[in-house]
């Protein structure tokens, strides 16, 4: 049910509805059922939309663009080696409506994900993010699209030591979402520099088959994107 859809349009989602109906030359777009309602008039004629899983970082408001998830068991990764591991996020769905072919703008964003945020680092100059808990599994987790997807991280251990790692820092204007219609995944590498610094960035998912790439929303929002990677400079 994640993709395009042509107005007018109906649809339901774990109790959510959207529609999309047709207003003299305009179109009306509604969003209502367990998650709240909202309406949007939109002054012209029948276009496309698109329903995809974006940045989630967006609500209730845009208040930091950074991710942190929190492992549920601690990782030690001896010195010198890479590892594979798949961590959960949570999903924010965007509605777009379609300007022309390759220009969309953002009309509605809701999520059915559990909603919670943090301070990384100290009170004087941490970072507030969007807080997420995450077992740690070695092959890629069972997921629910409307509520979480999963992080496809490779860990480069680039120390000397063994290293200990509760913790992922991620900055959502480098996000590269792919989804089909029973998952949504991410691809990250985490290079640790020392026992209490690492870079995380994100990376393309080529060949992924059946597998889309998702409308970037700072993108398509035209906001300036400040760099791909992120620095953790307070602690793994």
């Amino acid at each position: 049910m994640l993709g395009s859809y042509r107005s007018p349009f109906n649809m339901e989602i774990e109790g959510v509805s959207l529609s999309v109906e047709k207003h003299e030359d305009s179109l009306i777009y509604r969003r209502w059922g367990n998650l709240g309602s909202t309406e949007r008039l939109l002054l012209k004629g029948p276009c496309n939309f698109l329903l995809n899983p974006i940045e989630p970082v967006n609500m209730p408001k845009r208040l930091t663009h950074f991710l942190l998830v929190n492992f549920k068991q601690t990782l030690i990764i001896e010195p010198g080696t890479t590892k594979k591991v798949y961590i959960t996020f949570p999903i924010e769905l965007g509605v777009f409506v379609s300007q022309g072919r390759e220009d969309f703008e953002i009309i509605d964003i809701f999520s059915f994900a559990r909603l919670k945020y943090t301070l990384y680092g100290a009170p004087s100059n941490g970072i507030i993010c969007r807080y997420w808990e995450s077992d740690a599994s070695l092959s890629p987790p069972d997921t629910d699209p409307w509520h979480t997807g999963y992080i496809d991280l490779r860990i480069v251990n680039d120390t000397e030591h063994m290293t200990e790692i509760s913790k992922s820092l991620f900055n959502a204007y480098a996000m590269k979402i792919y989804y089909e219609e029973n998952k949504v995944v991410m691809k990250a590498v985490m290079k640790v520099q020392s026992r209490k610094l690492a870079e995380t960035e994100f990376i393309h998912c080529p060949g992924k088959g059946r597998f889309k790439k998702a409308m970037e929303l700072y993108v398509s929002s035209k906001l300036r994107v400040s760099g791909s990677k992120c620095v953790m400079e307070y602690g793994l």
